[in-house]
């Protein structure tokens, strides 16, 4: 059993379990009506005390202790304005306060599953946070992770996004990142729950116990030429705060506004969490919890005969490395005009397009195609990896030019282990877990073909519509998704 690396300087932590996966291990639910100074630690001024101008993006905000309150059970980061000014140790004089607090040298931890329920904010120039860097470390080479960054905007706060970032030092800073539409429109308006699941060699992130974006190392294509993954090594601690931009407020933009934490938890896992895929590159014969982290090896290859356009290197581009132009460059070693990269990925969705000479020229596709997202305005290749696979099409086609899709069987008849069985089947699967409230289908070339947000109190799915081959489901629940892929007969 893989245990949670954490250090703690505190009296008490109250300890139970979440469902079958995971033991509650430590939490913060902001009772009495102060901030615990046990626990956090206020981080003051604009940074410029340890070199930084504006905490190194051009910050506007003077932070201050004064500016966090804890009342009713929640905490309050409250933005306001400061007319008369306040100065920095620079000499720089802001006219916004807001606080910023962590748990540095008092709660840090490494791996598991640590969420917190937060309301957020509406207005220009707000950027609220929940993040952690690594005790002692230095950035960007020690990494950080961002659990959850909104930049808010005079429109309902609708967008809310996390990364990873990794880099040299001293460096730049190269991170993967996702944005995650708002089911109900605006995140300030509520509560809503943002939280990772982190293992060795795995980041996950969940909103409103969603899963939303995973990476891995392979996902950062400077891993290991250029960088290293820092994410299984050091001590890390949480930070909050509530940050305005360097651009600033307008004149709608609202003060005071605040942002409000209902509670942080911390989770260990109760098992070994990794991939159960054998057929996968990193394969763990001990994990007894499947998270998503099974990586396989991916051959794209793209006909180039029939582009008239000039070019020299094409490239692969997509969700996968960030559109990143001519990072994934391909080869023809024997000069037949089909050129190719292989890659190791990360199972999961993702979409893509083949460029040359960093987007000099790109595919046009049309959204109608069956291999496309759909989308008529950013019309992209949709890719689903769950096998090791290659992709062989022409270049602005669907039609593959070779056996693209490698899959192999699936002989799960008998068992009753999945929720979806007997699995191969003709069509109708019987579910075995009434936990499971909803049910998509996509089949490997990403599409949509099934979706149905009501089976809690189904016994069994009719796919007999469905034409025989390999499709990937996704089953969830409140507080769970189950990935299964099944196979159906003719």
């Amino acid at each position: 059993m893989k245990k949670l690396a954490f250090f703690l300087l505190a009296s008490s932590i109250a300890i139970s379990t979440f469902g079958q996966a995971w033991t509650l291990i430590w939490e913060e639910n902001f009772s009495g009506n102060s901030l615990d100074q046990s626990v956090w630690t206020h981080e003051l001024g604009t940074g410029s005390q340890y070199g930084l101008w504006g905490w190194g993006n051009g910050e506007l905000q003077f932070y201050q202790a004064g500016n966090s309150e804890v009342s009713g059970g929640t905490l309050k980061i409250i933005a306001k304005e400061e007319p008369n000014g306040l100065t920095d140790s620079w000499g720089n004089t802001m006219y916004y306060s807001s606080s910023r607090i962590k748990t540095d040298n008092k709660f840090m931890v490494r791996y598991g599953k640590i969420e917190a329920r937060i309301k957020t904010v509406n207005g220009e120039g707000f950027w609220p946070a929940f993040w952690m860097l690594p005790s002692g470390g230095s950035w960007p080479c020690d990494g950080e992770i961002d659990i959850m960054e909104q930049w808010a905007n005079d429109w309902p706060t609708n967008q809310t996004t996390g990364a990873a970032h990794i880099g040299a030092c001293p460096g730049q800073s190269f991170y993967q990142s996702f944005q995650h539409q708002s089911q109900t429109g605006n995140y300030a308006s509520d509560f809503h729950l943002y939280g990772i699941e982190w293992d060795e060699d795995y980041i996950a992130w969940y909103v409103d116990g969603v899963k939303v974006y995973q990476v891995s190392p392979s996902s950062y294509p400077t891993i290991p030429g250029q960088h290293s993954w820092p994410f299984n090594s050091n001590e890390w601690y949480l930070i909050l705060n509530l940050a305005i931009t360097q651009s600033g407020p307008n004149s709608l933009t609202a003060f005071p506004s605040q942002i409000e934490v209902d509670y942080i938890k911390v989770y260990e896992n109760n098992g070994v969490l990794g991939c159960k895929d054998p057929q996968a590159l990193n394969y763990n014969s001990l994990a007894t919890i499947g998270n998503g982290s099974c990586e396989y090896q991916v051959t794209f290859r793209v006909d180039m005969n029939n582009v008239s356009s000039s070019f020299s290197v094409p490239e692969v581009n997509g969700t996968f490395n960030n559109w990143c132009g001519n990072c994934w460059p391909m080869q023809d070693p024997d000069g037949d005009g089909i050129w190719e990269k292989q890659v190791t990925m990360l199972e999961g969705n993702y979409e893509l397009k083949f460029s040359a000479d960093n987007w000099s020229i790109s595919e046009s596709l049309d959204p109608a195609w069956t291999c496309t997202n759909g989308n008529a305005q950013y019309t992209n290749r949709t890719l689903v990896v769950d096998e090791n696979r290659v992709i062989c099409p022409q270049w602005g086609a669907c039609t593959p030019t070779c056996n693209s899709i490698i899959i192999s069987g699936v002989s799960e008849n008998q068992q009753k282990t999945n929720a979806l069985y007997p699995n191969p089947s003709f069509g109708v699967f019987k579910l075995n877990n009434s936990s499971f409230s909803s049910l998509s289908i996509v089949d490997v070339i990403g599409k949509t073909v099934y979706n149905n947000p009501k089976i809690k109190n189904l016994n069994s799915i009719n796919l007999k519509h469905l034409p025989a081959g390999f499709y990937q489901c996704v089953l969830s629940s409140e507080k769970e998704q189950h990935f299964q892929k099944i196979q159906i007969l003719k």
